[in-house]
Order: C-alpha cells, then sequence, then structure tokens
C-alpha cells in the first residue's frame, strides 16, 4: 500500500527586491555625466571664418551641463549612501532620475543637430559623444530596475 502524503517542502533561498539592484546602473550613470559634463567644454559649431563656439557657450549646452552635473552628483550621493549603509531605501529610485536626465540630454543634443547657430555648422564629435552619454545614463538608469 503507499501512502498518500504531500512531499517535504524544500526552502527556496531568493533574493529580495532590493537585493538585485546593484550599483553598476549608479557607476555607469555616474562616469557617463562626467563625460557629458566634460564634452560640453568641446567645440559644437564652426563657422567659415575659423570661429568655433564651445558647448558651454550655447543654450543646448547650459543645459547639458546642469542636467549631467546634477546627475553626477546625485549618482555620486548614491554610490556613497549604498557604500555607507547596505539597507538604503533609495536602492531602486535611481532609475527614474537617471530616465529623466537621459531623456533631457538626448533631446537637447538632438535639437543641438538639428537646429545649429545661425552662421554655423555643426561639429558632430562632441555632441555627439553628448547623445552617446545619455545613451549610457539610460542604460544605467534601466539597471536599477
Amino acid at each position: 500500500m503507499t501512502e498518500d502524503r504531500e512531499p517535504e517542502a524544500t526552502p527556496v533561498e531568493y533574493k529580495e527586491k532590493d537585493e538585485a539592484a546593484t550599483p553598476v546602473g549608479d557607476f555607469m550613470a555616474q562616469v557617463a555625466s562626467a563625460a557629458a559634463v566634460i564634452f560640453t567644454f568641446l567645440t559644437f559649431y564652426t563657422n567659415e571664418a575659423g570661429e568655433v563656439v564651445k558647448g558651454y557657450e550655447t543654450a543646448y549646452g547650459i543645459i547639458i551641463l546642469i542636467v549631467a552635473a546634477l546627475t553626477f552628483i546625485f549618482a555620486t550621493a548614491v554610490l556613497w549612501s549604498k557604500f555607507v549603509k547596505k539597507d538604503f531605501w533609495l536602492v531602486r529610485s535611481p532609475g527614474w532620475a537617471y530616465g529623466a536626465a537621459a531623456g533631457i540630454i538626448i533631446i537637447v543634443s538632438i535639437l543641438a543637430i538639428v537646429f545649429p547657430r545661425s552662421g554655423y555648422d555643426v561639429s558632430y564629435g562632441a555632441i555627439i559623444v553628448e547623445f552617446f552619454a545619455a545613451i549610457f545614463i539610460a542604460i544605467g538608469g534601466m539597471l536599477k530596475f
């Protein structure tokens, strides 16, 4: 005769939702935002006379500079807080902040390419790097979820 009984339950180890978020996304956002800040000091526009316009001299560059600098400060604060206190309450929330910052930088860098300063040609190098830095900030934000 066989006994009808339930098999014993084996305990399963799993990670809590907050433990799944690693600081890799914060680090990516930090480094990419630092690159975005640095590249605002390079040439965004040139003209035939050889005059150059640096990124920080334009409205586009100022917006990128402010958003990227705030993102860098925020990512640094989150990394240090996570380092000091493992159960830091802001483990996943930075993803939204990084996504918003990336969205702003992407839109502004596209605007800088499409609507250049009148009389000037676009110097694509720095602006394209701004665009890709924003992509990496967005990827860092996605890693927080």
